[in-house]
């Protein structure tokens, strides 16, 4: 079997969790024997390729014209949409703009038009997106996607809150979709070792306003200053998103106080698990997410209690986790001292790593390949 995999033009040049997500794929299906290339362009010959599978929906221009050119072509497609709630981002919008972002959501008033419009200036930044974004300026950002959806032979989707929401933003009919679980390496964390905890909250993520750190420290010392997290200390890992810079200058005033917080930046894997068994909280109050692996990569790793948001997190982290309000610092203050209880169950880390893993994505990702080669009606 030979497959394509196609996404956005830009996804080696902006790396992000889509790019993570197909190559770990692809590396776990080659092990079972299939076939994989990657190439994003729109207008590719298909006719060495059993099927083509496109990943992303959102916030992207690409998907649309690929779909097209493989249908034209009388190829099989399956969708990986990576797909977040409207409603959820909306909320964020409307929430936790920063900088330019305010202008800009007080000028266009409309989600989709915003969308469409950052997709034009990615285009001017990001030559080969232009002619995609153009396509879609006329054609409408939320037509392709209704279009992608219902072209698709197969729709993957994360969560089983993927797929309500995927019907539900776009007003899609019935489409056949199977849940594939995202995956994490167990092996690169290493097992997990009786290392004695210390008092500290740890959050990993890119620090840009989705990631809602700002909430999060404003939370923290709260909850130091009553008295309820004495002694504690939190930890921020992740690269600053340069493209959000009013943020990220709100976030080091925020942490300015080095006895409460530390910042460390980008971290190689090997010191970032032993920042994880050393943790007592993992806490990432995020606005929105797919299914937030980085809680998979604590838990593994040993840390024992974890503070989350959405229900998409909720899907896949169950009663592990103390749940809370990304737009309340009040929700999250709350979450953070109700996780001062281990709410990891002993027997999560080992359901973690045999379920959800990049080895099982594949499996599950094969039977549906197999499903829509098998037969044409399927």
């Amino acid at each position: 079997m030979k497959v394509l995999f196609q996404s956005r033009l830009d996804l080696f040049d902006k790396y992000g969790g889509d790019t993570v997500q197909m190559l770990e794929t692809k590396k776990a299906l080659e092990a079972l024997g299939v076939s994989v290339d990657i190439n994003c362009e729109l207008s590719l010959d298909l006719s060495q390729y059993d099927l083509v599978h496109v990943f992303n929906l959102d916030w992207v221009c690409e998907p649309y014209l690929q779909i097209k050119n493989a249908k034209r072509q009388g190829k099989k497609v399956v969708l990986s949409p990576i797909h977040h709630s409207l409603a959820e981002f909306l909320k964020y919008e409307q929430l936790n703009r920063w900088g330019l972002s305010v202008l800009g959501n007080a000028v266009l008033t409309n989600q989709p038009a915003r969308d469409t419009i950052k997709n034009l200036i990615k285009g001017i930044l990001y030559p080969k997106k232009l002619y995609p974004a153009f396509y879609q300026l006329f054609f409408g950002i939320r037509n392709e996607q209704r279009r992608d959806v219902a072209m698709s032979d197969y729709v993957l989707v994360q969560t089983d809150l993927e797929a309500k929401d995927l019907k539900l933003d776009y007003k899609t009919g019935d489409f056949k979709w199977k849940k594939v679980v995202n995956g994490i390496n167990p092996e690169k964390f290493g097992d997990t070792l009786n290392v004695k905890k210390e008092k500290v909250i740890l959050s990993v993520g890119r620090i840009e306003p989705r990631k809602n750190q700002i909430n999060l420290a404003m939370a923290f010392i709260r909850a130091v200053n009553s008295g309820e997290l004495s002694g504690y200390k939190m930890i921020f890992i992740g690269k600053g998103n340069l493209h959000h810079p009013t943020y990220l200058k709100e976030f080091y005033r925020t942490i300015h106080d080095q006895e409460l917080f530390e910042y460390l930046g980008f971290v190689e894997q090997e010191k970032l698990c032993n920042l994880y068994q050393t943790a007592s909280i993992f806490a990432s109050p995020s606005w929105f997410e797919t299914t937030g692996l980085v809680f998979l990569e604590a838990t593994v790793c040993g840390v024992s209690s974890l503070v989350a948001s959405g229900d998409r997190a909720g899907e896949y982290l169950g009663d592990n986790a103390v749940y809370c309000d990304p737009a309340s610092v009040n929700s999250i203050y709350k979450a953070l001292i109700e996780a001062q209880r281990p709410t990891v169950a002993k027997s999560f880390p080992e359901f973690v790593k045999k379920t959800y893993t990049w080895e099982n994505c594949a499996k599950q990702t094969l039977e549906v390949y197999q499903r829509v080669l098998g037969s044409s009606t399927e």
